[in-house]
């Protein structure tokens, strides 16, 4: 779950589309769904809503606020694509709502016209047009595969819950036996059958309850006066549970909204610690878990990492203690996938980062037992996928490039099955995709270009296949411009360095127009600063110097002020420590002023960078060049004591990782580091070993005359 995808990764049985000014009757159709159990006849079968499980959970309902009805946001978008159906509540206010109707289109467009089905609360179905029709034109109209509607009706299945229909609850039974393809009377039928059933469980409960009040008056006994009031609060906890799950998560979350947030959290953790497990029935500790682990989430989202710890370790307990009772429920061992992965995620922020890859083992764990209990489940499968997927980029950034090279390999097996499944699916494409790009980086580190090269080439293309589908996304340009970036990278330093910079051209390209149709969006501005610091290096290495000076002087200014913004922010800081890198080398050349001042910032840029434990290859390379650079100047002034120490302290950087490394990024300025200090042998070692794996410098070799 490292890696971003629409709602955590799910693949969701139901899609529910509704205009805002229906969002109770929203909150009410996904509880009712979502607790709904299937009659265990029915599992295993073939449905609408896929492979048929003991719930029909989980359904998607919430949506971002959308710019206009051509333009679904990319999360909504990304949960249509992975949606097995679509639940739309009719009522004259969804029939206007642009953003139902463009949901509707993106869903057949995607899915065909047969999983779509209507809930009608409001308004007139028969009158197409009326001013109280309640279905959206494209509810109506079959859509064309270029998604415009065709002349062509639609066939319409729609379950009627309004009072003069069949009724909230008749409608909901109508709506539940479409999705799971039954017949309405047999499920009704069984239903009946249930509610005799309960009926007679809730006579002999309420039996048993006068019977301990009884007790309780009489005896005055303690233990079963406690047992009593456990099962009253426990029924005070179902209605609590709902408000959490229903308004909580989805309402209070937001910034206006933060004091609400705070005053029910609380109220609801301390709830929780009132409670004893023992108490609690399988579904309600399900629910308290669920719960938890939501509250954990708005905590995260508020840096309240020690808070969401405590939310996330009371979660996980409920879960035990579910699991213990129900070890083969996929559900309660899915929610425990989830609490062990923000327990990881939480861990990262507190960048204890081996405590962070035990929870992540544990999460890749869980993630196996699920698909050995259900194999052909895909939602188990993409967790399994998510679960090596992490542990994998933790390799990467604690450089252990064989173990993060096996984890992506096997991420790309599960995620080349799903996709070869759904090959429709544009954002399992991308996994894929995504996979070949991570591998691309792990060759780079193992020291095999060609590997590296190839790796991100397959990126390329596929990436280019997505973005025909859907040429005016931007998200698909945004992953294009990233992944030629990479590709002309590695062709660069293989001497490819025409066609290299030919991809970087068009990358560019791809984020000048983003950046000039929205120049508020960060994510293009940053892109393109990157790509255009990369212009600066070429172009200095090339001897450019001039141009080298005006690119870096406008991109310095630009990254000191996103600095100010975000003075955390690693990326940015090594950034502009490389920006300024180059710019002492550039004013050294041209005889400007201040280039030891621009070079000291380099250093004071690149050493913040090295807070953290496990410090990325590229951060420590960074970092290290600050130092050969400023050490230089320094011997060029004549200050003979500042250039060792600069160079000393380089050498500190780069020798732990150089003995078991092939990653040119740390070879290449070990070698620069080791000649600078007279230590030649050092240097040609670490040159022949570059020279191996086929590595090409941009800028020239050190010089191993020696002295």
């Amino acid at each position: 779950m490292l890696g971003e995808t629409a709602g955590g990764g799910r693949r969701y049985r139901v899609f529910l589309s509704y205009s805002h000014a229906d969002a109770r009757w929203a909150r009410w159709l996904m509880g009712r769904l979502e607790n709904y159990r299937v009659p265990g006849r029915l599992h295993g079968r073939a449905a609408p809503v896929g492979q048929v499980g003991a719930r029909l959970a989980p359904v998607f309902r919430d949506r971002d606020e959308l710019p206009s009805a051509s333009n679904l946001s990319e999360t909504i978008e990304a949960a249509l694509r992975v949606s097995e159906t679509l639940v739309v509540i009719c009522s004259p206010r969804a029939a206007l709502s642009p953003w139902v109707q463009a949901e509707i289109v993106a869903f057949k467009r995607l899915h065909g016209e047969r999983r779509v089905f209507g809930f009608i609360v409001e308004g007139e179905p028969k009158i197409a047009g009326a001013a109280d029709d309640c279905f959206p034109p494209a509810l109506r109209a079959e859509v064309d595969p270029t998604g415009d509607l065709s002349g062509r009706p639609a066939e319409i299945v729609a379950a009627d819950a309004r009072p003069q229909g069949d009724g909230q609850e008749l409608a909901l039974l109508r709506l539940i036996a479409g999705l799971l393809g039954v017949g309405f009377d047999e499920l009704r039928q069984r239903e009946l059958m249930r509610r005799r059933i309960r009926w007679a469980v809730s006579a002999g409960a309420a039996v048993v309850v006068v019977g301990l009040v009884a007790m309780a008056w009489h005896s005055r006994n303690a233990e079963v006066a406690a047992r009593f009031d456990a099962q009253r609060r426990q029924a005070a906890g179902e209605e609590l549970m709902t408000f959490l799950l229903d308004d909580v998560k989805t309402k209070l979350e937001k910034a206006e909204k933060l004091a609400a947030v705070e005053k029910a959290g609380a109220r609801i953790m301390a709830y929780f610690r009132s409670l004893e497990e023992s108490d609690l029935t399988a579904k309600t500790l399900a629910q308290h878990a669920r719960g938890l682990t939501q509250i954990a989430q708005i905590r995260i989202e508020q840096m309240r990492n020690d808070e969401a710890w405590e939310a996330l370790d009371a979660a996980l307990g409920r879960l035990e203690t579910l699991i213990r009772r129900h070890p083969q429920d996929p559900e309660a061992l899915f929610e425990r996938a989830q609490a062990e992965y923000w327990t990881g995620f939480v861990l990262r922020r507190l960048s204890q980062n081996g405590e962070q890859a035990v929870w992540l083992k544990r999460y890749r764990d869980t993630a196996a037992a699920l698909v050995a209990l259900e194999p052909t489940e895909p939602r188990w499968q993409q967790e399994l996928a998510y679960g090596y997927h992490n542990l994998a980029v933790i390799a990467v950034d604690a450089g252990n490039p064989d173990e993060a090279r096996a984890g992506f390999l096997a991420e790309l097996a599960i995620v080349e099955r799903l996709s070869d499944a759904e090959p429709a699916d544009l954002q399992l494409r991308n996994q894929v995709a995504d996979a070949h790009s991570w591998l691309g980086t792990v060759a780079e580190q193992r020291g095999d270009l060609g590997e590296a090269r190839d790796r991100f080439a397959e990126y390329v293309t596929r990436i280019e296949a997505i973005q025909q589908l859907e040429p005016d996304s931007a998200k698909w340009k945004v992953r294009l411009g990233d992944a030629l970036s990479l590709h002309a990278s590695v062709m660069a330093i293989t001497g490819e360095k025409t066609r290299a910079r030919e991809k970087r051209d068009r990358a560019l390209g791809l984020f000048t127009r983003l950046v000039a149709a929205d120049p508020q969006n960060r994510t293009f501005g940053r892109r393109l600063l990157a790509l255009r610091l990369r212009e600066v290096e070429l172009s200095w290495s090339g001897g450019n110097a001039f141009v080298a000076e005006s690119l870096v002087d406008e991109l310095q200014g630009k990254l000191e002020h996103l600095l100010a913004r975000e003075p955390q922010d690693r990326g940015l800081l090594d950034r502009l420590g490389v920006a300024c890198r180059i710019q002492a080398e550039v004013q050294s050349e041209l005889g400007r002023p201040g280039a030891r001042a621009t070079a000291e910032r380099a250093v004071e840029l690149g050493e913040r960078t090295m807070g953290e434990q496990h410090v990325s290859d590229q951060f420590v390379s960074s970092c290290a060049q600050a130092r050969i650079t400023a050490g230089r100047l320094a011997a060029l002034a004549g200050d003979a004591a500042a250039a060792k120490q600069h160079w000393r302290r380089a050498l500190e950087l780069l020798e732990p990782r150089t003995a078991g490394s092939a990653h040119w990024r740390i070879l290449f300025p070990a070698a620069h580091v080791h000649a600078l200090l007279g230590q030649t042998a050092e240097s040609r070692a670490l040159v022949n070993r570059l020279q191996r794996i086929g590595f090409m410098p941009l800028e020239p070799w050190p010089d191993l005359r020696t002295p």
